[in-house]
């Protein structure tokens, strides 16, 4: 009888604990990775804040070695099932290796910050399409519904009309935090004004 009762207290405790679970806001995402000239760089930008904030990377120990910074990468995608192409594993190795591990002296010089887009470019002839894939879009966007970022009808709806095709451009290249909540967009600057145009446009047509 005893051992019942305190079984049946227990779940009640338990049930107690679940009705009370609190609703807790984070801080919009801040950090962001060091910039840098390496290839890696942007790659590291775009693939790995979608899951991670960038203080993942500054709080491993300065002293790993390339092994340990491939496997990390190797692990992301295996078995947690990030989405990035195989082939761009050794330039983000590369990057953080040199950014944040052992090979910290080897980096290359800061990259310079993307420029404003002034105008409007011509369209690049690139299919949208591939550009979509190709840059990694639909791992954080839909067409009409939130996934990591916000749906593209949900982003024409607030920009068209008050955004030009160069400011939404812009935004695309220069990425940007707090506008949709606080997970982070990471800078498209690898990104031709003419190819972040074409995407804008696709964007605001939605």
């Amino acid at each position: 009888m005893r051992m019942n009762s305190l079984i049946a207290a227990l779940a009640l405790s338990a049930a107690a604990g679940g009705a009370c679970a609190l609703d807790i806001q984070l801080p919009p995402e801040t950090a962001t990775y060091k910039d840098s000239a390496l290839p890696g760089y942007q790659l590291v930008q775009r693939n790995c804040m979608t899951c991670h904030a960038a203080q993942y990377a500054s709080s491993q120990p300065p002293a790993s070695p390339r092994a340990y910074w491939e496997a990390t990468v190797k692990k992301m995608k295996k078995p947690f099932g990030a989405q990035f192409a195989d082939e761009d594993v050794p330039a983000m190795v590369d990057y953080l290796v040199k950014t944040y591990g052992a090979e910290r002296s080897a980096a290359m010089p800061v990259a310079a910050a993307a420029k404003p887009v002034a105008a409007v470019p011509a369209t690049s002839g690139k299919d949208v399409k591939s550009l979509l894939a190709a840059n990694g879009c639909m791992a954080c966007h839909a067409l009409d519904q939130k996934v990591v970022g916000p749906g593209f009808a949900e982003v024409a709806a607030r920009y068209k009309g008050k955004e030009s095709v160069a400011a939404v451009a812009a935004h695309i290249r220069q990425g940007g935090s707090g506008k949709w909540g606080p997970v982070p967009m990471p800078p498209f600057s690898q990104l031709s004004e003419a190819d972040a145009a074409s995407l804008a446009r696709y964007v605001l047509s939605r």
